[in-house]
């Protein structure tokens, strides 16, 4: 009796401390996987789009807000990557530019429907809007990466760094010159120069005058070492051979409007800083 009682004691006492055993393996192995989740770079993203708003007269810090305190968490609702939001450095430029991202475009546009369509968000504008509109102008350019783009890398920066939008504008026939100039030559003088790549683009081939461009976006650590940083990338003998090679059969490059450049600090919400 007695010893029956003690043997199915024992039993039980392992079985509990193996049911035990598994509860904190599962915990570990849940903890890893968050841990390891947190530092997973973010899923791919097969189409970028540009989104540039002109405010309205005295409008910017209203706009930014609303962005700040709704817009952003409701694109993340609908399935939408918020990716980078920025105020171009001259301050008579009234503009706020900001990059979003999503799988492809059927995506984009079923979460955009249901995001000009959420209750939480009609009730945001119509508050937004009561003492007039925050916009008086809305753009939009849809890219897609190349084939040479560095991977998305949301990782913010402390303290933010200083950004540059550049578009190139090529003549007819050039654009495949241009990005293999950049594929096999100009991003790692980039890098030389403690420059940092961070996306290039082709614009999608539905959108009028988008033909022959090239965009991309490069991070420095500020202005002061992206201004270092160009005039020792053009002095850089290697560039010079890269570009007279380039260019035997011609200039590449638009003369007029080659090529624009639109510097820029992020704002205190923007993802990527």
């Amino acid at each position: 009796m007695t010893t029956l009682a003690k043997t199915g004691y024992v039993s039980v006492s392992r079985r509990a401390a193996a049911i035990v055993a598994i509860a904190v393996a599962a915990m570990a192995l849940l903890c890893a996987w968050a841990t390891r989740s947190e530092s997973l770079p973010p899923p791919p993203v097969g189409l970028y789009e540009l989104r540039v708003y002109t405010a309205a007269d005295g409008k910017m810090p209203e706009l930014d807000a609303r962005f700040r305190d709704h817009t952003i968490g409701l694109f993340r609702k609908h399935g939408m990557m918020p990716i980078a939001f920025f105020h171009p450095e001259n301050p008579d430029d009234h503009r706020l530019m900001y990059i979003m991202g999503y799988k492809d475009r059927a995506a984009r546009d079923t979460a955009w429907t249901a995001f000009d369509s959420d209750p939480e968000w009609t009730r945001v504008y119509s508050a937004s809007q009561a003492n007039g509109a925050l916009t008086a102008k809305v753009e939009s350019l849809f890219l897609v990466p190349t084939d040479y783009a560095p991977a998305l890398d949301l990782t913010p920066a402390t303290p933010p760094r200083y950004f540059e939008l550049r578009t190139y504008t090529t003549l007819p026939g050039k654009l495949e010159n241009l990005h293999t100039r950049f594929r096999d030559h100009t991003l790692g003088i980039f890098r030389k120069h403690e420059m940092t790549n961070m996306l290039y683009w082709r614009p999608t081939g539905d959108q009028p005058g988008m033909d022959n461009k090239m965009v991309y976006l490069m991070a420095y650590p500020d202005k002061d070492a992206r201004n270092a940083a160009w005039a020792a990338f053009g002095a850089d003998e290697a560039w010079k051979k890269v570009a007279a090679d380039s260019e035997k059969d011609g200039p590449i490059l638009a003369a007029t409007g080659g090529v624009v450049s639109v510097q820029m600090k992020p704002t205190d919400y923007s993802p990527l800083k």
